[in-house]
């Protein structure tokens, strides 16, 4: 069976867990999603899986935008088999809810959900993990991956739990976090060490960086994944808030997505 995967990822876990997905399913092709708002038709598969982290206990902003504005203008006829994949450190929270809703009222019932634990990026949160325990996070990643994989070759049923308060979060929370999360950069502060390489630019999954003068400018779109401030190779990008040490650098993912050149 034809596979799709939507893929949206920051500091590339998601993006590394749906590129190791496809390939043990074969015939499987992921799209990333902040490539897809052009306004061209999608052709969906029979089999539909949407790969994505947490943000703040909610799926990213643009998760959101996408299955409402796009995905549900698709033909989603084709697809017999919808799973959802998200990664995650400590808190999933409300995302599989969000998603579940989501998606149902675009018009699809998922059929299977499941989480992998990946290091995390969020340092005004959490310090990044040291290197030893990033790999034994990926290491146990990749066992839950072949897992995942298994589940969904054999389509398995598998529905996420039930979250207590999820109609309050999902009416009232999520909203208010995707609207304050879009002016997270407004904490993003720029350092001589810039060298004007323009990496941030071109992998922005909002566009919302653009350049004046060889400096990154930030707008007020962000999706607060913090991928500009941890690939930025000379550590120009830093927050003005206080934060934990590290840089997540994710080079096991072979995360080098650009969405603008």
């Amino acid at each position: 069976m034809i596979t799709t995967i939507f893929c949206f990822s920051g500091t590339g876990n998601s993006f590394y867990a749906a590129n190791a997905i496809a390939q043990l399913l074969g015939e499987c092709t992921v799209r990333m999603i902040p490539s897809l708002f052009g306004g061209e038709e999608i052709e969906m598969t029979e089999r539909v899986g949407f790969l994505f982290p947490t943000y703040k206990g909610f799926p990213p902003n643009q998760m959101k935008d996408f299955i409402q504005d796009i995905f549900s203008k698709q033909d989603l006829s084709p697809i017999k088999y919808l799973f959802m994949v998200n990664t995650r450190y400590k808190i999933q929270a409300y995302s599989m809810v969000a998603m579940e809703v989501l998606l149902r009222e675009a018009g699809c019932v998922y059929s299977y959900a499941n989480h992998i634990i990946m290091p995390d990026g969020y340092v005004p949160l959490l310090p990044v993990p040291p290197e030893e325990k990033q790999d034994t996070l990926y290491t146990q990643a990749d066992k839950r991956i072949r897992l995942i994989a298994e589940d969904i070759q054999s389509e398995t049923i598998k529905l996420a739990g039930k979250r207590p308060f999820s109609r309050l979060a999902l009416n009232h929370l999520m909203g208010y976090i995707h609207s304050t999360t879009k002016l997270f950069a407004r904490k993003f502060a720029v350092s001589d060490a810039c060298t004007s390489c323009d990496i941030c630019f071109r992998m922005c999954p909002s566009g919302n960086i653009t350049m004046v003068e060889g400096k990154p400018v930030f707008g007020d779109n962000c999706e607060g994944c913090l991928g500009c401030y941890h690939r930025c190779p000379t550590d120009a990008i830093g927050l003005t808030t206080k934060t934990h040490e590290g840089r997540y650098r994710n080079k096991r993912s072979l995360y080098t997505v650009e969405y603008r050149h």
